[in-house]
Order: structure tokens, then C-alpha cells, then sequence
């Protein structure tokens, strides 16, 4: 069993409600889909967890902003102010921090994924297409131009991604399946392709506040979706003197 998580986005409280149910699933593989870091008040402590628990990481549009002013083009004025914040956090003239900017800077965003026992998946942050930064919305057609490309761009039958915070599926030919609710579960047909989004543990926004990652067998993927105490995660946001709409929205899930 694997666990995927992503878009934790420096939300402490999420992942920590994460990782222990993780844990408690009795398992002990995860696999976490980028942007770390972006929007949350808990960067470093997050980075710190990540690197202790996972597996692999790869990197995402908000981790590679950080590391680079060029990749946030198209970022809006909250997105920008936390990349600034998280840059002033992480301060890279402190040789504490060090370790953390290497480690960043060493991410992909995309890669190959073999586990024991399983088919060969492919892990993207964004798409297969444009791993870092396109957006496979769920609003989507099952034959529009995008969906139907990174079906065509796709390396193997089976591609998770995250960035846009909303889990579900598409499988080839049909359009977006909302993963919506307790423990939905999917059972992958031999014999069709699917892009699967695990959803956002550190920012959901599909409506429903509980932060969502995925668990896969190598049959089928379920998502878990958990309470956490997202008002002390709204609290840290709004101390930090980051814009008051990121708070405001980890309490609704949009």
C-alpha cells in the first residue's frame, strides 16, 4: 500500500492529521505530489516532516517559485505574498536553512514510479504534459483538446497528479469523476487509462474543509478525508501576517 498526499502548502496541522492516519492504515510508503511549501504559515516544519516521511517528493509550481521568481509568473497577489513570506521564513543566509534549499532545489516534477509488486505508474505534480503547472481542471471535457493531450503524453496507464486541490479521475473517454465523500474508492479496469488527482491535504478545495490524500493497492485508489484542526491553521496564517483570505479558506474548503 501507498500513500499519496500533496499541496500540503506549509499547513502543519493538516499533514500532521495526515501522517498519523497514514500511520494508523498500517502503512508505511508515501509518495507526496509536490507544493510543499506556498500559502501556510509552517514551511519549515512541514519540510521537515516531508523529508522524514516520505519516500519520494517531487516538486511543485509553488516549491519551484520559491527557488526561482521566474516559475511564479501568473502567480496572483496572495500567491505572491507567500512566496515572498516563505523566502523571508526560510531566510537562505542562515546556514540552518541550508539543507532545506538543497533539498528543494533537488526535486523533479515529474518521474516513474515501479513499486514492488505493482505496474510502473507516472507521478506529475500538474500533468503529463506540462508537469509543473498545467491545470487538469474538473470542469473539463472528457474530448476537449487538454485532457484528451495528456492522455496522449501520458508514459504509462495509470498518471496521479495534484495542483489543483480537487481529487477524482478521469478515465480515457469520460469526463471527470469527483472523489466526494467518506472513503470513495476506485477499482482500476485492466484494460482502461486513467489520470488520477489524490487530492490536497494542506488546502482542499472541491467544497469539503477535511484535507484528502489517497491510499493505492495496485487494484484500486481510495481517498481518505480527515478533520483537522484547521482554525489553529487559519490562526497561524492570519499571525503571520499573511493574507487574510488564505486563512479564511481552509474553514470552507475553496
Amino acid at each position: 500500500m501507498i500513500a499519496f498526499i500533496s499541496d500540503l502548502h506549509s499547513n502543519l496541522e493538516a499533514l500532521e492529521t495526515a501522517l498519523r492516519d497514514i500511520r494508523e492504515q498500517g502503512v508505511t510508503t508515501i509518495v507526496c505530489l509536490g507544493d510543499v511549501v506556498g500559502y501556510g504559515a509552517s514551511p519549515y516544519e512541514v519540510c521537515q516532516l516531508v523529508q522524514k516521511h516520505c519516500q519520494v517528493c517531487l516538486q511543485g509550481n509553488h516549491d519551484a517559485a520559491l527557488l526561482d521568481d521566474k516559475e511564479a509568473l501568473g502567480f496572483n497577489e496572495r500567491a505572491l505574498r507567500a512566496v515572498d513570506w516563505t523566502r523571508q521564513k526560510l531566510n537562505p543566509e542562515r546556514e540552518e536553512f541550508w539543507p532545506v534549499w538543497d533539498w528543494l532545489g533537488s526535486l523533479v516534477p515529474s518521474m516513474e514510479l515501479s513499486p514492488d509488486g505493482m505496474e510502473t505508474v507516472q507521478i506529475v505534480h500538474a500533468s503529463p504534459r506540462e508537469p509543473l503547472s498545467e491545470y487538469l481542471m474538473p470542469t473539463l471535457t472528457a474530448d476537449g483538446d487538454r485532457v484528451v493531450a495528456n492522455f496522449r503524453q501520458a508514459h504509462h496507464r495509470l498518471t496521479f497528479y495534484g495542483h489543483t486541490h480537487h481529487p477524482g479521475w478521469f478515465e480515457e473517454g469520460q469526463a471527470f469523476h469527483r472523489a466526494a465523500g467518506d472513503d470513495v474508492v476506485l477499482e482500476f479496469a485492466a484494460d482502461k487509462r486513467y489520470l488520477v488527482n489524490v487530492g490536497s491535504v494542506g488546502q482542499p478545495r472541491d467544497g469539503d474543509p477535511r484535507l484528502c490524500y489517497a491510499l493505492f493497492d495496485g487494484k484500486s485508489m481510495r481517498w481518505r478525508r480527515l478533520s483537522y484542526d484547521w482554525e489553529q491553521a487559519a490562526r497561524r496564517i492570519q499571525q503571520a501576517d499573511l493574507p487574510e483570505s488564505l486563512a479564511a479558506r481552509l474553514l470552507v474548503g475553496r
